[in-house]
């Protein structure tokens, strides 16, 4: 068998096991938490764990549609008062960014160009790759950022408990199941999955299985094409795939690395998470909003992981994606300073610029 393959199956049965005990235990989120944690357990282990393109990528496609598919006419009159949240979330970055970076260089010992990348709460794949070409430690940027993620999904329950007073224990989506769904519906929603996916693909869309099918399922649902929505299995799945993803990012690194890597970035995290808070309750009481859909929206996590969360919760996911999206986007357009500035620094400091 194939080693890739091999470590595959590993890695989904770690998740697998784990989602299933959460599951018995009536633990919170147990698919996500559940294989987030074993895998977590495996990487300190020593197991050699990760998961295939051909396994994430899929998930991913669903996540889009089932974001795409939360769009009601309510929602998109509501639209038209996210400039100041969006504003609100432009301040987030530009407050948050030079926190992070510092505290990467001074606390966790990172080189300039590192801490830069590792720090930015941007989109996990563009700042490994970004930094790793300007010289920085790709396998610091990816713990760096694989460990604020892990410590957000393990604390978004008491968090949400605590500051939003929702419980979401055993929660799940209240979708049909595909023996209920017509074939027509379900054969329109395959085909926002696949052409989406292969639209994005072609446009050299970022996070193209992500975004291609939630545009499409966007405008599926919009033109009233269909009013569907994936099914409880079908979210528990990529809830699992989710959780050993992450959760296997920690592979092949020593423990005591990553003792010291959880411990230092949860500082970080619960820095960033007390500011994200007092965003969303700011504008919350300012703007009416919801004040779980704005933490969610303001949390420093992944688009992928937080819109996982919101539609789990029933949360505006639309309204939580697109500020995730517009936080990445920000910070990627933002990016070529950056590179400058980094390059700037290793010049300074007598270091080959493509070192």
């Amino acid at each position: 068998m194939h080693d890739d393959v091999r470590m595959t199956l590993k890695t989904l049965a770690l998740g697998l096991v784990g989602g299933a005990l959460f599951a018995i235990l009536h633990l919170p989120l147990p698919w996500l938490l559940g294989a987030l944690v074993f895998n977590l357990i495996g990487s300190f282990s020593g197991l050699r764990l990760g998961l295939s393109s051909y396994v994430r990528s899929p998930t991913l496609t669903v996540l889009g549609v089932t974001i795409g598919s939360a769009l009601t006419p309510d929602l998109i009159g509501r639209a038209q008062d996210w400039w100041l949240s969006l504003a609100a979330m432009a301040l987030f970055v530009a407050t948050a960014a030079p926190l992070a970076i510092v505290y990467c260089r001074k606390v966790m010992g990172f080189d300039m160009v590192s801490a830069t990348f590792a720090g930015i709460p941007g989109g996990l794949s563009e700042m490994i790759f970004t930094g790793a070409a300007l010289g920085g430690d790709p396998r610091r940027i990816a713990l760096a950022h694989a460990a604020r993620l892990a410590l957000i999904l393990l604390l978004i329950a008491p968090v949400m408990r605590l500051v939003a007073g929702i419980d979401i224990a055993g929660a799940r989506p209240g979708f049909s199941t595909w023996s209920l769904m017509p074939p027509v519906d379900a054969t329109i929603l395959l085909g926002c999955a696949v052409l989406g996916a292969f639209a994005a693909r072609l446009l050299r869309l970022p996070n193209p299985f992500l975004f291609g099918p939630l545009i499409f399922s966007v405008a599926a649902h919009l033109f009233s094409l269909t009013s569907a929505k994936p099914p409880n299995w079908l979210l528990d799945i990529v809830q699992l795939v989710v959780g050993a993803y992450v959760g296997a990012q920690f592979a092949n690194s020593r423990a005591a690395d990553l003792l010291r890597i959880l411990a230092l970035s949860s500082v970080l995290t619960l820095l960033l998470l007390a500011w994200a808070g007092l965003i969303a309750w700011a504008l919350s009481w300012a703007m009416g909003f919801e004040f779980a859909a704005v933490l969610l929206a303001f949390i420093p996590g992944g688009i992928a992981e937080m819109s996982l969360i919101a539609v789990l919760l029933h949360i505006d996911p639309i309204f939580v994606a697109a500020h995730h999206i517009f936080r990445v986007l920000l910070i990627l357009s933002f990016s070529p300073v950056l590179a400058i500035r980094s390059r700037q620094h290793r010049l300074k400091s007598g270091q080959s610029p493509d070192a």
